[in-house]
């Protein structure tokens, strides 16, 4: 019995600085990119008035991918503390990763018809966006059943 206890020893030990490297690494990316879009925000502010579009796209995007980052790295720092997770800081991270999808067809959809291109009925990027608003919805809507059970 007393060996059994000295192998899971190391093993719970490993993890948690293994989840403990991965969770400051992640949130040193995080830190780095906040930096980055006090980059892209100065490039908005001075830059030229026929690049707002992209810029703002660039922005947001960055926004909302050091968002995902802090979200999972909270979830990782929790798993770290021996904490029981939730699905819930998951379901987050997926809502911004599709609303972030959501801007960056739509930035891009935008660009192009600036472009003159775009001939048909309904575009790709306009069917992507409807199947992402249903995802949208979906992950809502988990959501909120999920706050009910708690």
């Amino acid at each position: 019995m007393k060996s059994d206890d000295v192998v899971e020893k190391p093993l719970h030990v490993a993890e948690q600085l293994l989840f403990s490297g991965v969770g400051i690494l992640l949130f040193v990316v995080g830190f780095i990119l906040t930096i980055r879009s006090c980059v892209e925000i100065y490039a908005l502010i001075v830059g030229p008035q026929s690049n707002v579009i992209t810029a703002t796209g660039n922005f947001l995007d960055l926004i909302l991918l050091i968002l995902m980052i802090a979200e999972i790295g909270y979830t990782v720092m929790l798993s770290v503390r021996g904490e029981v997770l939730s699905p819930m800081p998951f379901l987050i991270v997926a809502l911004i990763a599709v609303i972030r999808r959501v801007l960056v067809v739509t930035v891009q959809e935008v660009q192009s018809h600036g472009q003159g291109a775009g001939s048909g009925l309904v575009s790709p990027a306009s069917l992507e966006v409807a199947l992402l608003t249903g995802v949208v919805l979906i992950l809502v809507i988990s959501m909120r059943l999920l706050a009910r059970t708690k």
